[in-house]
C-alpha cells in the first residue's frame, strides 16, 4: 500500500512538472512569434544608374565646357510587403548621400499611385525618381539609401545602392611658376617661409582638389613627420594668399629658431578630383644661422 501511494505521488508529482515546463515553452514560442516581422520590408529593389561617365554628356547647347551644371536621373522602384497588410505603410523614402561629403544631396519619397514613374497604383510597388545636379569637375561615389516606416512608426530593412561618377578624357593638373626663397638665416627668432604656386587644369580651376608638398629633411633626406604642408587658393591672410581664385596657390610656413640647419628638399604635387597626380616640381633650400 505504501509502495502504491509512493507510486502514485511520483506520477502525480511528474505530470505537474510537465504541465508547467510545457505551459512555460508554449508561453515562449508565442512571444517570439508575435515580436517578429511587425515592421515593413523591402524586396526586390532595383535602381537604373550604377556608372555614369560625365564626359559622354553634353549641356544644354549640345556642348562640353568645364563649367557645365550636369543632372543625372534614375529610376529606383521597390516591393513592399508588410505582415499586417499593406495599408499601414506610411511611406517609402531614399536619400542620396556623397561619399566623400557625408552630405545628403537629394531625398525624395516613392510612391504606388499609378502616376509615371510608377506604373500601376496600389499593387505595393514603389517607384520614384531620383535626380541629382553636378558640376562637371565632380568625381566620385554616391549611396543611394532605401527604407520604408509603417504607421506605428517600425522602420523596414534599408537597401544601398552605389553610384559611381567617373571621367574618361580627365587631364591632369599641371603646376608651374614656383616661388619661395632658397637660402634663409635663421638668427635667434623664428622666420617665415612664404610659398607661392600656380596650379591649372584644363578641366577647371574647380577640378584641382589639392596641392601640396612634401619637406624631406637633412642630413639624410628623411620625411617630415608633418607631410603633407598644404597650399591654399582661399584669400586668407593666414596662408599669405593674396586673391582667392585666381590659381596661385600660397602658404607660410613658421620656421623656428630651433630649426635644424641643413639642406632640405621640398616636393610639390596637385591632385584632381579624378585623383590624378600632377607634375611634380622639386625645389632644395638651406636653412642655415
Amino acid at each position: 500500500m505504501r509502495q502504491l501511494l509512493r507510486k502514485i505521488f511520483i506520477f502525480s508529482f511528474f505530470l505537474g512538472f510537465c504541465i508547467i515546463f510545457f505551459t512555460s515553452c508554449e508561453k515562449k514560442y508565442s512571444t517570439v512569434i508575435d515580436s517578429a516581422g511587425t515592421g515593413p520590408f523591402l524586396s526586390n529593389a532595383a535602381f537604373s544608374l550604377k556608372e555614369v561617365y560625365s564626359d559622354t554628356m553634353y549641356n544644354n547647347q549640345g556642348l562640353k565646357t568645364p563649367d557645365d551644371l550636369l543632372t543625372i536621373r534614375g529610376i529606383i522602384s521597390t516591393k513592399m510587403v508588410h505582415t499586417e497588410t499593406s495599408s499601414k505603410i506610411a511611406a517609402v523614402r531614399f536619400i542620396l548621400t556623397d561619399d566623400l561629403t557625408s552630405s545628403i544631396v537629394s531625398d525624395g519619397i516613392l510612391r504606388d499611385d499609378g502616376i509615371s514613374p510608377d506604373v500601376n497604383a496600389n499593387d505595393s510597388i514603389y517607384t520614384q525618381y531620383v535626380e541629382y545636379q553636378f558640376n562637371r569637375v565632380f568625381v566620385g561615389k554616391l549611396t543611394l539609401s532605401l527604407w520604408s516606416i509603417d504607421e506605428s512608426e517600425n522602420q523596414s530593412n534599408t537597401l544601398l545602392f552605389p553610384i559611381e561618377i567617373i571621367r574618361n578624357d580627365n587631364q591632369k593638373p599641371v603646376l608651374s611658376n614656383l616661388q619661395m626663397d632658397t637660402l634663409v638665416f635663421l638668427g635667434t627668432k623664428d622666420d617665415t617661409l612664404q610659398l607661392r604656386i600656380t596650379a591649372t587644369d584644363l578641366d577647371g580651376k574647380s577640378d584641382i582638389y589639392s596641392v601640396y608638398f612634401n619637406s624631406f629633411r637633412p642630413p639624410n633626406g628623411t620625411p617630415s613627420t608633418n607631410n603633407p604642408y598644404y597650399l591654399f587658393d582661399d584669400g586668407s591672410p593666414i596662408h599669405r594668399d593674396a586673391i582667392a581664385g585666381d590659381g596661385i596657390y600660397s602658404q607660410a610656413i613658421i620656421l623656428p629658431a630651433s630649426t635644424t640647419i641643413g639642406t632640405y628638399r621640398f616636393e610639390f604635387h596637385a591632385i584632381d578630383r579624378s585623383l590624378d597626380s600632377s607634375n611634380v616640381i622639386t625645389r632644395t633650400i638651406v636653412i642655415t644661422k
